[in-house]
């Protein structure tokens, strides 16, 4: 099964490669310097808070029953950080026009950062504050970069059409390392 998910990736980075490689000079958009350099470090940065969220996700449950816990203490974990992110997901997308874009992506790191150290601890009570402050991060994750990254593109250029092929590259790997079996759940 895990050569399946390595043709699927291999295949799907082919066809983005040569839709992007095939591509005429009408058809490629014509950015600013500034915007490609802040473009290339937005992918860079991008895809590494990503990446760090792809890769605890597969282990937790595996922390959580090592600590000890029981099926049901570590769905109420889990039931808490997808709750939380459900709560402040409706509100950090506004708070991040208001208060800066910028910042709610430091704020992402910070929450983040607090949310793995919390991992640390085997006390319920203190996962359970991580899994809230988790839950916030992710809100964040999928909110708050975008976002940037529009309102960036909007300062340079009037025209909205932003396309990032790592995007599509990016998805199916942690997807099969999620379904892998040799990756303990």
């Amino acid at each position: 099964m895990e050569v399946f998910y390595y043709l699927v990736f291999g295949g799907l980075a082919a066809v983005v490669a040569a839709l992007e490689l095939g591509k005429s000079g009408k058809d490629r958009v014509a950015t600013p310097t500034a915007f490609n350099s802040f473009k290339n470090n937005y992918v860079l940065v991008y895809s590494l808070m990503m990446s760090g969220d792809w890769l605890q996700g597969p282990y937790v449950y595996y922390l959580y029953s090592q600590y000890g816990f029981d099926k049901g203490d570590i769905g109420r974990l889990f039931i808490a950080g997808f709750g939380s992110s459900m709560l402040f997901g409706t509100i950090v997308g506004s708070l991040a026009d208001k208060q800066g874009r910028k910042r709610a992506c430091i704020t992402y790191c910070i929450t983040y950062i607090l949310s793995c150290i919390t991992k640390h601890s085997p006390q319920y009570r203190i996962l359970m504050i991580g899994r809230v402050l988790g839950g916030i991060a992710t809100s964040l994750l999928f909110s708050a970069f975008e976002s940037w990254l529009v309102a960036e593109h909007n300062k340079v250029t009037a025209r909205t059409q932003i396309y990032v092929p790592i995007s599509a590259l990016c998805c199916p790997a942690p997807a099969s390392f999620r379904n892998d079996p040799s990756v303990p759940a």
